[in-house]
């Protein structure tokens, strides 16, 4: 992916067609974030993952992407995952504003204000370049239909779409919805991932079922 997996994942949240969260991931989506932000440091060698604990902390440098450097200076070492995931999601709790900018910066998302006269009402966050969505979207429809191998981040953000309940947004017909799901439920045991990483994405799993 050309972006983060967290911010792969807020797209996808979003509503086309309205500008906002989607309502099904209202309750999910700010542990999702969390989640995926995470599970990238574990990709990017920053962090070690035993099982479903983050056993340490490898390398504080930067990522080069700001929002994930300030999740790592938040992260620990010796803490499971859930709890580390609970704690990311009070102490950022205003996440999504930060990804609307960072996003809006990148010329991703254009943010829009609806008007009576001169008084803003409500603001909406447009998909000013959609070619990001579309190719996370193709690759995920690839990965049911085709067969393709996906990437050790595919694997992740595809568990997590599934986890925040916004899979029927990406594969909205119903028969490809009951093919995707098989495959989302399945993909926690992926080859292509660690037998930690797999861990701790089965102990993630049980915690957003138990939201």
């Amino acid at each position: 992916m050309k972006i983060s997996i967290a911010e792969g994942l807020y797209l996808i949240a979003l509503d086309d067609e309205e500008g906002r969260l989607l309502s099904a991931a209202e309750k999910s989506v700010i542990p999702g974030l969390m989640s995926a932000a995470v599970l990238e440091l574990h990709l990017l060698k920053k962090i070690s993952l035993k099982g479903d604990v983050i056993s340490s902390v490898d390398d504080p440098s930067g990522t080069g992407n700001g929002i994930l450097d300030k999740i790592l200076h938040k992260v620990k070492g010796g803490v499971g995952i859930v709890d580390m995931v609970e704690d990311l999601s009070h102490h950022f709790k205003d996440i999504m504003e930060d990804l609307n900018e960072l996003l809006s910066q990148r010329g991703i998302l254009r943010k829009e204000a609806t008007k009576l006269m001169w008084i803003p009402l409500s603001e909406r966050m447009d998909n000013a370049n959609y070619a990001f969505e579309q190719e996370i979207r193709n690759s995920l429809k690839a990965i049911v239909f085709k067969n393709a191998k996906p990437t050790p981040s595919f694997v992740v953000l595809m568990s997590l779409i599934f986890d925040c309940h916004i899979l029927d947004e990406v594969f909205k017909d119903s028969d490809e919805l009951i093919d995707a799901v098989k495959v989302a439920k399945d993909i926690v045991s992926s080859p292509v991932i660690s037998d930690d990483l797999s861990q701790t994405l089965k102990t993630l799993r049980a915690y957003f079922e138990a939201r």
